[in-house]
């Protein structure tokens, strides 16, 4: 008997043990926290690739790798070795004076030049400051876009 619960404590050792390496490697080889990631292709069949923050094309940042996503973070599950997901929680990794489009269910958010305008209020914004808080207060003219996951606010003007 008790070598029955001995042969049954090892077997659930390494079951969790496979089960943590697994775990392990699939976030190994997923874009890490912090990193920026530029997104391709449409929202039914994407890529992610990470890019080095602040370039031309660069728009989002990964903030969050366990799917707990603010309501505000675009929420991507990436495939790791064919098999594994790992869901990631995007935002916006942009400098003040940037203008961003609004994506739909096919598109991702985009950068686009402040110059473009658009017909559809709330479609393209242009970031005016990155506020502390999640309350922050934004001027009288922009519209507050707090994230109260990571406790802070994009201030924002539309570009209509």
């Amino acid at each position: 008997m008790l070598k029955r619960i001995i042969g049954i404590g090892v077997a659930i050792a390494i079951g969790l043990g496979w089960w943590g390496f697994s775990t392990w490697k699939a976030k190994s080889d997923a874009p890490e926290v912090g990193k920026c990631v530029v997104l391709s292709g449409s929202t039914t069949d994407a890529d992610v690739e990470e890019a080095d923050c602040g370039g031309d094309d660069v728009l989002f940042k990964v903030m969050a790798d366990d799917g707990d996503c603010d309501t505000t973070e675009a929420s991507y599950t990436v495939e790791v070795n064919g098999s594994d997901a790992v869901s990631l929680c995007l935002d916006w990794a942009v400098e003040d004076g940037t203008c961003v489009k609004a994506g739909n269910a096919t598109e991702f958010d985009k950068i686009v030049e402040c110059s473009e305008k658009s017909a559809t209020p709330g479609e393209i914004v242009q970031i005016v400051s990155t506020q502390d808080g999640a309350d922050a207060t934004c001027g009288k003219k922009e519209t507050p876009l707090p994230n109260t996951k990571r406790d802070y606010t994009f201030c924002v003007i539309d570009n209509a």
